[in-house]
């Protein structure tokens, strides 16, 4: 079979952003990749049947590249209207869609500009610290990850990011301190506990705090092992060999694998929430009910992490309603489709009408609500 291969640059801001879509005949996949300056920021991976017809492939390449043009162009379009609302929110929701996107330095824009319109929002402080620290800034990730701790102490996501940040300067003792701090709010927060693992390991190999040297291997397979039990997405095959590198006491080898599972962790998660961001972002009509679920299972198990946070709470109600909504709309258009199977139900006649009119008010109502 054939290997076709698209190509397209995108400028906008002094920058330039590449897409390069092609299909891998061993693996069988198209593959869209972008470049942001010549760094690989996204990756998009769609698989196709074994049997497939050379014409076929052709096609799925050609919509796969468009469909991926087309957002990003649709993305970066949206930063100057956005920012023309004025609105922190939904300035922020598009900060963290081109953050879930690997596109740091846009989302560092946006998110200075929520905090410069609202400087207590500790929400965009978190996230920009993350984004800093994605940057390599680690002292800017410090500053502003200090600030959303300072501002909510008892949210333990928080402290666990502010964790990372200190981690990532070398601060192995202060960086304990963190994920401990974070393990205190949430007794079940699998994150902090494989962050502390780490810091253990990391630490050992930078031969700096020897007060953190007594009995670290043995208390780091702990932490590791706590934060699998709490969360078996970190059960992998490398997972399991960085164990038993510790348990060999070879260290560098233990972090260079754990090391690899958190990132590979992280990558997961921003590859679950990358599309639902940039619905919401762009096209808010574009949410689906199954977008909406996996958005309500996920802001559920931040719940669980952070049970003090209460824009987790807000957010999840919002998720609940569009659900009504959804379904609401959904009930509405079989109404619909049983007239239009049989014009003479009476009684369908009329619960077409109440809930017609039920839906306007609640199509009103999540207007007001998403204001």
């Amino acid at each position: 079979m054939e290997t076709y291969r698209l190509n397209s640059k995108l400028v906008e801001n002094n920058k330039e952003y590449i897409i390069q879509t092609t299909n891998d005949i061993s693996l069988g996949l198209v593959e869209t990749e972008v470049y942001v300056d010549g760094i690989l920021a996204d990756s998009y991976k769609v698989p196709h049947p074994e049997h497939i017809k050379p014409e076929e492939v052709m096609s799925l390449v050609q919509n796969t590249h468009g469909n991926k043009k087309q957002e990003i162009e649709t993305l970066l379009k949206a930063v100057p209207q956005i920012l023309d609302t004025a609105n922190p929110t939904s300035i922020m929701h598009l900060g963290l869609a081109f953050f879930h996107k690997r596109f740091y330095a846009e989302a560092k824009v946006l998110l200075k500009q929520v905090i410069a319109i609202d400087s207590k929002c500790h929400e965009a402080f978190n996230h920009l610290g993350q984004v800093e620290l994605a940057l390599g800034e680690s002292e800017s990730a410090l500053s502003v990850s200090q600030i959303a701790v300072d501002i909510k102490p008892e949210y333990p996501d928080y402290r666990n990011n502010f964790g990372e940040a200190l981690l990532a300067s070398k601060m192995y003792k202060n960086a304990i301190m963190e994920f401990q701090r974070a393990i205190d709010i949430n007794l079940y927060y699998s994150d902090a506990y494989f962050n502390y693992g780490l810091t253990l390991l990391m630490n050992a190999l930078d031969q700096k705090d020897t007060d953190l040297f007594k009995n670290f291997m043995t208390k780091s397979h702990e932490y590791f092992t706590k934060a699998s039990i709490i969360n078996p997405e970190y059960n992998t095959a490398e997972f399991e060999k960085g164990l038993i590198a510790i348990k060999k006491q070879n260290i560098q080898d233990a972090f260079s694998l754990l090391k690899r599972v958190r990132e590979n962790h992280k990558e997961y998660q921003r590859q679950k929430s990358a599309s639902y961001y940039m619905k919401h972002a762009l096209h808010p009509n574009w949410i689906t009910e199954k977008a909406i679920v996996e958005r309500i299972r996920f802001l559920q198990n931040e719940i669980d992490k952070n049970p003090s946070y209460v824009d987790l709470y807000a957010e999840l109600s919002r998720c609940y309603l569009s659900q009504a909504q959804i379904i609401w709309k959904k009930g509405v258009e079989y109404y619909q489709r049983t007239l239009d199977l049989n014009p003479s139900f009476s009684k369908t006649k009329n619960n077409l009408v109440t809930a017609k009119t039920v839906q306007e008010e609640l199509d009103h109502a999540m207007e007001k609500i998403s204001e």
